[in-house]
Order: structure tokens, then sequence, then C-alpha cells
């Protein structure tokens, strides 16, 4: 299936499609090498689910570019493409991750994002999980410094134990708390958002709201339950708390264009 009758469709007819061209055709060869010419060359590659995921992969790739104004459109940064459509190639089968992918092979031919787009985005996706990409949207769409949490318990003796890290409110599905602190961790580790508990934001009602998560709860209840079975002599080894851990997380410049551009 040929790259430009589709784009022209999506475009409202052939001149609408005629600066995307060129663009389209350096595309289409670039698809090609990634993903071969014949149906028998690709059923070698992947099963018919694959290959549905290839083809919607093709239209996101189009439907992103069928938004760009025309005077804006460009021969696509082979640096960005080749890679991307290289790397794109096993995580086909993860509508999320796709959508970034293409979202910035689309980018790599705009003029608008020559001075934001980085060949290191490649990488960046390829270490990012459908919970990171949903986290950092999420992140993204709040457009400030947020509130985060470590909820830990204190020994008598001195000392504490995190029962949970990084605790972070706003996203009202799945993923869990536990997977949410783990994609903050990851992309922290990706330079895409840094995490600070020696800063705060000022406000405490922030953080009065990690008092009434299951977290929360879950701890105040081991510390009641740990502590109830303790013997009355044996106040060396109560504990106490729950205690909240204040901090903050924002986007970094970095984090802020890859949003920008895969998001």
């Amino acid at each position: 299936m040929d790259f430009l009758p589709i784009i022209s469709g999506m475009l409202g007819g052939a001149a609408s499609a005629g600066v995307f061209k060129g663009p389209i055709q350096t595309l289409e060869d670039w698809w090609y090498l990634s993903f071969g010419h014949t149906m028998n060359e690709k059923a070698e590659l992947l099963r018919a689910k694959q290959q549905a995921n290839i083809d919607a992969y093709k239209n996101d790739i189009l439907q992103e570019i069928s938004q760009i104004p025309p005077e804006k459109i460009k021969e696509p940064a082979l640096n960005i493409v080749g890679p991307a459509l290289e790397a794109s190639k096993y995580y086909i089968d993860d509508e999320t991750i796709r959508q970034m992918f293409a979202k910035l092979i689309s980018a790599s031919m705009n003029t608008d994002f020559d001075t934001s787009i980085h060949p290191s985005y490649v990488e960046i996706i390829k270490q990012m999980t459908p919970t990171d990409a949903v986290v950092l949207a999420n992140i993204k769409s709040k457009n400030s410094r947020i509130a985060i949490a470590n909820i830990s318990i204190n020994y008598s003796t001195g000392g504490s134990t995190d029962s949970f890290k990084n605790l972070y409110l706003g996203i009202d599905s799945p993923p869990s708390q536990k997977q949410i602190g783990f994609s903050l961790s990851n992309l922290s580790r990706l330079g895409i958002l840094e995490i600070s508990y020696s800063s705060w934001l000022n406000d405490e009602k922030h953080y009065d709201a990690f008092k009434e998560t299951p977290e929360y709860r879950e701890v105040e209840n081991e510390i009641s339950s740990r502590n109830s079975s303790l013997s009355f002599n044996n106040d060396s080894l109560r504990l106490s708390g729950p205690e909240i851990g204040k901090g903050l997380l924002e986007l970094t410049a970095f984090g802020i264009n890859l949003s920008n551009i895969c998001l």
C-alpha cells in the first residue's frame, strides 16, 4: 500500500498533497527499508495481528503528518526517522508507545520543531513503558510543580522506614501507586522530570490529601497492628506515624520539549 494516496485522502485531494509528495516518498522509502515491500516478506516476520498493528502505525504516522500546514512540511530528518522506524518495530503492538513514535516521526517533518526535536528522543521512548507515558501526560497537563510524598513509619529507637515512595495523586484509574512510583523514578532517571524532597509546596493542603489515600490508611493499620501485638513493657519497639515526607516534582526543559513533541 502506497503512502501518497492515503495522505491525499486525509488532505482532501491530490492537489492538497502536492507539497507533501517529496517528503512522503522519503518516508515511504525508509518505511519499506524497515518493514519490507511484499506481503511474503512481512509474513516471515509478523503474525496477522502484527500486520494489523503495522497498518495502524502507518495510519497513525500519516494522520499526524496530515495535520502539518503545507508551508511547514519538510523532508524527514534521517537521524530521526531511520532510528525511529527501526526501534518502533519492537513496540508495534503497544499503541501508546507506537503513537509516541508516530508523533516523533511527524515532528521531524515539521519546521516548527527544528529547534526542539532531538535524536535522543528515540532512545528515551525505547526506555519508557505505557504507564510512563500515561504518568508523563498527566504531569504535562498540570503545567506546574506538583506535590508528591513518601509515607514512612518511625521507630521509637530512632530512624524510619519508607513504606511508600513517590506517591502521586491525580490519576483516577489504574496504574497503581506502586506502578506510578516506578514510573516517576524512571522518568527522573531519563532526565524528563526532577524529584526533590529538599523542597516542597508551601500550601499544606497539597500534602493533607495524602492522608486520605489507601496507602496512608494501610500504614496506619500496620502501625496499629504491630503496636497492639507488643507486651505492655515493650515500649522501645513501638512504632509511630505515619509520617508524610513532603516533596515535589516538575518537568525539566528536556522533558517539556519531549512531551510537547511526543504526547
